[in-house]
């Protein structure tokens, strides 16, 4: 329900006069210094064995980010705002995957189901925020979005600790994660395949409002984005029984263009309104394989670790995603940032897909 209240967070930014380069910058440095932050938190986590009294501390911190962000339109106070916020904004989903694969031990194909209540909870305050939005002010995203994550604060002190009970008896131990090549290799492939999703997060409400999009109107948008995940989310052990990894996340990869160079060709209110619908096979496709398969390969001791390495990767695709789709979206326009990115996706799917078959032939060689 969060997201769905801060997703309309660039529509007060733009709304205030700043430019949408202005707003990759602010994204990008944020996300750039969560980077480094990121892992720092999971290894907390992990080495401490204190995943939910960290994930108290990130949500409460995100509470007073966002109370304070309204308070001023000066742009380099939001900027340290905004910093501040990503701080601890950022880890709040990995530390709480972490938490469910620790609950969930050998059954992490059930970790769709678990997601889902999120889509579940995007789909009912989407609409009614952008409703609102129209209605009242932008600013008033942030109060409702602060109200939202002291409940979810409330929630956290009943959450289960996880299924883990042994600590990491050393720092040198973190080595193991850091020299593997198979998650690097992965990382650096969700790396590319990021960067356009995270520039259409960034940009789509801006993009959607400049061909003609009303507010409630991107709020149905959003609400089919969520919709469609919810399916995928639901049934996602359909896709892992049925499908190699290699398969899955070449289908992602090739809705991922689909769906960007839709967008890039008929950049129409319709189009943007119907290309949500692939948010299932992108977005919901992607995640609930990227998680399941960092935590096959990192272990059960290493669960927060794994999940916030996964999104410091996706921290530096919003740096790059957001500071140079600002600059391609100021200059070029926005249907050539989408063809751009449609590009990219179709790219990186192949490149990865016959990587894993070049791996698996030497297996099969030796069977």
């Amino acid at each position: 329900m969060y997201i769905a209240v801060i997703s309309y967070g660039n529509i007060y930014l733009d709304g205030i006069g700043i430019s949408a380069s202005q707003i990759g910058y602010m994204v990008a440095t944020a996300r750039a210094i969560s980077i480094l932050i990121l892992p720092i938190w999971g290894m907390a986590a992990d080495y401490f064995g204190a995943t939910r009294q960290i994930l108290k501390i990130v949500v409460a911190g995100t509470v007073i980010s966002l109370l304070v962000f309204p308070q001023t339109e000066v742009y380099w106070i939001i900027f340290i705002i905004y910093i501040f916020f990503i701080i601890f904004e950022a880890p709040i989903v990995s530390l709480s995957d972490a938490l469910v694969l620790n609950h969930l031990k050998d059954n992490s194909d059930q970790y769709g189901r678990f997601r889902s209540w999120g889509s579940i909870g995007y789909m009912l305050a989407v609409t009614p925020v952008g409703f609102m939005i129209e209605k009242t002010a932008a600013r008033n995203i942030f109060f409702l979005g602060a109200f939202v994550m002291l409940i979810a604060l409330i929630n956290v002190f009943k959450l289960p600790k996880g299924g883990r009970s042994v600590k990491i008896a050393k720092i040198t131990d973190f080595k193991l994660i850091l020299e593997n090549q198979k998650l690097f290799k992965f990382l650096l492939f969700t790396f590319f395949i990021q960067l356009p999703l995270i520039a259409n997060f960034t940009y789509y409400p801006i993009f959607f409002k400049s061909r003609g999009g009303g507010e409630t109107l991107l709020g149905i948008a959003l609400l089919l984005g969520a919709g469609s995940e919810l399916i995928v989310f639901q049934k996602s052990t359909f896709f892992f029984k049925k499908f190699d990894l290699k398969f899955i996340l070449l289908i992602s990869a090739i809705s991922f263009s689909i769906r960007w160079g839709l967008i890039g060709f008929f950049p129409v209110i319709p189009v943007l309104l119907l290309t949500q619908l692939f948010h299932s096979l992108t977005f919901a496709l992607f995640h609930v394989t990227a998680v399941r398969h960092i935590s096959n390969l990192v272990g059960i001791d290493f669960q927060a670790t794994g999940q916030n390495l996964y999104a410091s990767t996706i921290a530096l695709s919003t740096v790059a995603g957001s500071l140079l789709g600002g600059i391609i979206y100021d200059i070029l326009g926005g249907a050539s940032l989408y063809l751009i990115g449609s590009f990219i996706s179709i790219t990186a799917g192949i490149i990865y897909f016959y990587h894993l078959k070049q791996k698996e032939a030497p297996a099969e060689a030796r069977a």
